[in-house]
């Protein structure tokens, strides 16, 4: 029914309205925030460019509408970052409800909850490629607000460097934000060709400037 689509619609837009918590937790400089639904964009658009040049062999049509979709879980759980101490499991269950609750209502509803599901279990390769996705375009944008002076690791706080992983790459001494976040991340990238080498050496020809 036509006035489902538009309350699943008025409901998922809030996204629009929610902000990315990785950039209020580190205190990103920036006049207006990045929203839930920006980074969703972001996601697509490094999709079809990444999908273009890494000659995969994956339904991009599929990868797209999983990006979109998984985030719907943020509505009802908000949106959990790796500084946050909270019961992961729990809240994934409560949204994994509240989500078939939510889509359930369309026709084609069925169809979403099994893309949530194969998204969350990483089962298919696009679901790998979009977890990939998922959490390289976090890196780039805080590379990008690195770039631009709006962050950096001066941001950190004694509560932040709670997270052994990140404490023990900031004691090395010899990574960016950027690149923290990219090596917490790395096992994601691995299977697409995204390696650490790969990033170094393509993040010398970038410029963001």
């Amino acid at each position: 029914m036509l006035k489902n689509a538009f309350e699943f619609y008025y409901k998922a837009a809030q996204l629009k309205d929610m902000l990315r918590q990785g950039a209020v937790q580190w205190s990103v400089n920036k006049e207006r925030l990045e929203s839930i639904a920006e980074h969703t964009f972001g996601c697509m658009i490094l999709a079809i460019s990444l999908y273009s040049e890494l000659n995969l062999n994956l339904n991009l049509g599929k990868t797209l509408e999983m990006l979109t979709i998984h985030e719907l879980e943020e509505l009802f759980i908000g949106d959990i970052t790796p500084l946050d101490n909270v019961n992961k499991e729990e809240l994934k269950l409560k949204a994994k409800t509240e989500v078939s609750n939510f889509v359930k209502v369309l026709n084609k509803g069925k169809n979403l909850i099994s893309l949530t599901e194969d998204f969350n279990l990483s089962l298919s390769n696009e679901a790998k490629f979009a977890k990939a996705i998922d959490k390289l375009e976090c890196v780039l944008e805080f590379k990008k607000y690195e770039d631009l002076g709006q962050v950096s690791l001066s941001h950190l706080t004694p509560e932040m460097l709670k997270n052994k992983y990140l404490k023990a790459y900031v004691d090395e001494g010899k990574y960016s934000l950027a690149d923290i976040f990219f090596l917490y991340h790395m096992p994601a990238f691995k299977e697409f060709g995204i390696n650490e080498k790969f990033w170094f050496e393509t993040l010398k020809q970038l410029n963001i400037n």
